[in-house]
């Protein structure tokens, strides 16, 4: 079950960054830690992009192992060293929201490892995943790692259900970061909710509903938030609307959804 630290991130864009893999320095394998964080850091990298397995969640990944050299080099750019003309005013040193470490062993011609993915700042611990390979293939476990970790932090597509009085909402979202819109429906028609974030955290909503000879539009605002469960988000929406043509038929309307990561 996800920690609601981990809801809180899915609602947009989640920047990971992958830092120290320790490993015993076994002989021939002394440089372990450094490769599978290499290979790890390759593969969200291919899962995120275009065409790539996880194309779907709004995840970034930040260099963050080189963040002293990356440092380092921004502080010479400024310093009175450098042309003014030709320097870089800024360079990318963006904290991760996550940071993936862990650490690996050897013995007995296996590979053991234990990957860790923590909050950052502040290192709280969020999933732990384990595993084990022969210790000439331990490189090829980075693919299974990577899918772990994104199925972990970025579990759409998510199912909507809920609603409200006397309306029951259903759809499915593929991606909480870009406009989405999904189905209610009540007693003689339907109505359709046309969602747009502006934020982390929400945004606006506007819907049209017909059924039953009449029609009608309205328009509020959302917010999402962890639902206190640890796996599902929640939806809450204000909007206020009106029947067409009907004199004082405009009410203010309060819906709770639940938004469902679906297993894939």
């Amino acid at each position: 079950m996800l920690s609601s630290t981990i809801a809180q991130a899915q609602q947009a864009d989640v920047v990971l960054a992958v830092g120290t893999i320790t490993d015993d320095a076994y002989p021939g394998r002394e440089a372990a830690g450094n490769g599978l964080g290499d290979m790890i850091l390759t593969e969200v990298v291919n899962k995120l992009g275009a065409g790539g397995e996880a194309e779907w969640c709004a995840g970034r990944v930040v260099e963050w192992r080189r963040i002293d050299e990356v440092i380092k080099e921004q502080k010479f750019q400024q310093s009175k060293y450098a042309d003014p003309t030709t320097a870089i005013k800024k360079l990318g040193t963006e904290a991760p929201d996550f940071l993936i470490g862990g650490r690996i062993t050897f013995g007995g011609g296996k590979a053991n490892w234990t990957i860790e993915t923590r909050t950052n700042p502040g290192g709280d611990l969020v999933d732990s995943f384990s595993g084990f390979s022969d210790d000439d293939a331990f490189l090829d476990e980075a693919a299974r790692i990577a899918e772990h970790v994104l199925d972990k932090l970025c579990p759409g597509p998510w199912t909507v259900s809920g609603g409200g009085a006397r309306i029951k909402v259903s759809g499915t979202v593929v991606k909480l970061s870009e406009p989405f819109e999904v189905v209610g429906k009540f007693p003689g028609g339907t109505s359709a909710f046309v969602y747009t974030p502006t934020s982390r955290s929400g945004g606006t909503v506007e819907y049209g509903l017909a059924g039953g000879g009449f029609s009608g539009a309205g328009k509020g605002t959302y917010t999402i938030g962890p639902s206190g469960d640890g796996s599902t988000l929640t939806i809450k929406q204000t909007t206020k609307g009106c029947i067409n043509g009907v004199p004082g038929s405009c009410k203010t309307n309060s819906e709770v959804l639940t938004l469902t990561p679906v297993s894939r």
